[in-house]
């Protein structure tokens, strides 16, 4: 079995037809079993729970289970209070949760009296009683009004937080799997199309029909991003609604035909005019109204791969840089597993601090010589991200998972935490990367919905915060690293593929690569770091390189690119330069620390 994974199944089957050499790894988090009707979703589900057996195949991972099937399964002889009582075993916390799921009017009242509505609320709430490990439910609150779930769907989240307990859930609605899981298993006809995480299927899928499994996209190929886009692009990719922008021209090239409204989606009908070509794409609703017969122009928001505008947009020429020296470090093993490193730190004396996905803190010397470790407080929810050393020795880490940030003194012994799940001062939804400037003020920045850069004191006494989710101007898709130079704060805004610019006092000062200068092409920029030099440094996930910038956004030089060779990276996660310029690359995938000197 994968080292924490809660069921490893290996080529299940269940006939007739119904699953078909299934294999998969279902992690701790929230999964979503993804399909349309008759997909195999329940059948997977009931194999989860026991209540099938395959025919073929195996299944490996028992952990302890609440099931919440289609039909709620609920007992028609109990009133809605004794399901949670039976459940809970106890009666304690029973009358809050029936009112948190607007049942507490329905505490006397048994199934055949509930509305379908109500008894799926009821089956979720008794599994919310449950001590289970994981809780499986097949459609959730497919019978709740749309106008209420996403209040229901806030009670789960709550728990699964609170408790520290994983979810599986089936739902053909995309939006549900968007906004309530971090993987997905994708099924058509009994057979795994895709497993792996939400945001990547939703920003990356690899074909035009995955796209669909999560909701509205526009699919282009390197013709029709020329024809519709006047882009260059390398392979095909989708851009979803919110990355497509429609805008109003007095002439050119596409003349609108039709234009629908459809709530937080709209969807506009194209014409090519010199080609006489029609196309749909789907956008997010703008003030303006397209009649028929306006002109309008595409614009991707997001910069795309390698992507150039051909409109006299020149890219600019990347000098390759060149180390004098390229060494590599392995990280201990945990039992059987040998984990990857994530984010990196330089401490007292060059030493470099190493975050783990076994959750370690690990200690080297500017040698490689491993030195000292600690594991954090708790993992069974995910494994932290981002990590800061302070003069005194104490360590800093954003414990991502657990929305909070935690000091340890240089030993790795607990000093304190700040830091609860929300949206306030001091809350956190997922903090991910940290830096400090020279009075050690701390700067933290989160996504998940909360995107921003929250500053602290060395202490952890709040200050400010500054930025927001989105595309615009000073707003960020995952914030993931940032480093403090002459000032100002330099942010990786990775899914927006850009570096944004705030003073330290958290005014918003502009972007590196902005209009008017040569394209930088990031490509998932995931961390950052300044170097002695006064330059740049920033590492990118989807391009596997080291890339060397000005602050003004002049590109100085790139080096290496995805592979497992010397020179070469597969998902760099984070970046620490030393005082003798000696640069500390988490090369993630590869499950190795590159130490290089330019």
């Amino acid at each position: 079995m994968v080292a924490d994974s809660l069921w490893q199944l290996d080529a299940v089957s269940l006939g007739p037809a119904r699953l078909r050499a299934v294999s998969a790894t279902i992690s701790p988090g929230a999964t979503a079993v993804i399909g349309w009707s008759g997909a195999g979703k329940t059948s997977l589900l009931n194999l989860l729970v026991g209540f099938e057996c395959p025919e073929g195949g195996a299944i490996e991972g028992t952990p302890r289970v609440a099931w919440v099937p289609q039909n709620g399964g609920l007992w028609p002889h109990c009133t809605a209070l004794e399901h949670l009582a039976i459940a809970r075993g106890s009666s304690e916390g029973n009358d809050a949760l029936l009112a948190a799921f607007d049942l507490a009017e329905k505490r006397d009242a048994r199934p055949p009296k509930l509305s379908q509505g109500e008894q799926s609320r009821l089956a979720v709430a008794r599994a919310l009683a449950t001590k289970a490990d994981v809780l499986v439910m097949d459609e959730p609150l497919a019978h709740v009004d749309p106008a209420r779930v996403g209040k229901y769907w806030r009670v789960i989240r709550e728990h699964l937080a609170r408790t520290h307990t994983s979810l599986v859930f089936s739902t053909h609605t995309p939006e549900t799997a968007v906004g309530e899981a971090q993987h997905a298993i994708c099924l058509r006809a009994g057979r795994v199309m895709h497993a792996g995480p939400v945001a990547a299927l939703y920003t990356e899928p690899p074909d035009e029909e995955l796209m669909g499994y999560l909701g509205a996209g526009n699919w282009f190929t390197p013709p029709e991003a020329r024809r519709w886009l006047r882009a260059q692009i390398p392979t095909n990719r989708c851009l979803r609604p919110e990355q497509l922008v429609i805008e109003s021209v007095s002439t050119g090239a596409l003349r609108v035909e039709a234009s629908h409204f459809r709530g937080s989606c709209a969807e506009i009908e194209l014409r090519h005019v010199p080609s006489n070509a029609t196309r749909t794409f789907f956008h997010r609703p703008a003030r303006d109204e397209f009649r028929a017969g306006k002109f309008v122009q595409l614009t991707a928001l997001l910069c795309l791969t390698l992507l150039f505008f051909l409109t006299g947009c020149h890219r600019q020429a990347a000098a390759t840089l060149t180390p004098r020296d390229w060494r590599v470090w392995q990280l201990p093993p945990e039992g059987p597993m040998l984990p990857t490193p994530r984010s990196l730190a330089t401490g007292l004396g060059d030493d470099i601090a190493s975050l783990d996905t076994a959750g370690r803190v690990l200690i080297y010397g500017a040698d490689g010589r491993l030195k000292r470790q600690w594991h954090m407080l708790d993992v069974k929810v995910g494994k932290p991200e981002g990590i800061v050393v302070l003069r005194d020795g104490r360590v800093v880490v954003c414990d991502t998972h657990y929305h909070r940030v935690v000091w340890f003194d240089a030993d790795g012994n607990w000093l304190k935490n700040i830091g609860q799940q929300g949206k306030g001062n001091s809350e956190f939804i997922y903090p991910v990367g940290i830096c400090k400037d020279p009075e050690e003020n701390l700067y933290v920045c989160e996504y998940g919905g909360n995107d921003r850069i929250q500053k602290f004191t060395r202490e952890g006494q709040w200050v400010t915060s500054f930025g927001s989710f989105g595309t615009g101007p000073g707003q960020f898709q995952r914030p993931s690293g940032l480093t403090w130079l002459a000032g100002k704060i330099y942010i990786t805004d990775a899914v927006n593929n850009r570096v944004l610019i705030y003073s330290d006092g958290g005014q918003y000062v502009g972007v590196l690569g902005a209009p008017g200068q040569p394209p930088l092409d990031f490509d998932l920029p995931y961390d950052i770091a300044a170097g002695g030099d006064g330059e740049l440094y920033i590492i990118e996930y989807g391009g596997g390189r080291l890339t060397k910038v000005s602050p003004d956004g002049r590109l100085l030089g790139r080096y290496g690119h995805t592979g497992g060779g010397e020179g070469e990276f597969s998902t760099p996660w984070g970046l620490t330069i030393d005082s003798h310029m000696r640069l500390r690359i988490a090369d993630t995938k590869n499950r190795r620390i590159v130490s290089l000197q330019l």
